[in-house]
């Protein structure tokens, strides 16, 4: 279970990271992966919330990342 809670401490560096950025891009990319790293804690550790929550969160911030350069390749 050790190696399991690994991807927990990782996610949450992640997280860490991420709220010390200033750049929305390297933020999102930085959330993203937070997010693939509690996927699979979720996934492995067989908690189901966590799991879901986070494929959710990762989909909206692809969304809003594809979003925002779209718009800026238009302008």
């Amino acid at each position: 279970m050790f190696h399991v809670d690994l991807l927990g401490y990782l996610a949450g560096l992640f997280l860490l990271l991420m709220a010390s950025m200033k750049n929305q891009t390297h933020m999102r990319m930085c959330n993203i992966a937070g997010n693939v790293c509690f996927v699979a804690y979720g996934f492995l550790a067989g908690v189901m919330p966590v799991l879901v929550l986070n494929i959710i969160i990762m989909g909206l911030h692809v969304y809003r990342m594809v979003q925002a350069r779209t718009s800026s390749a238009k302008a």
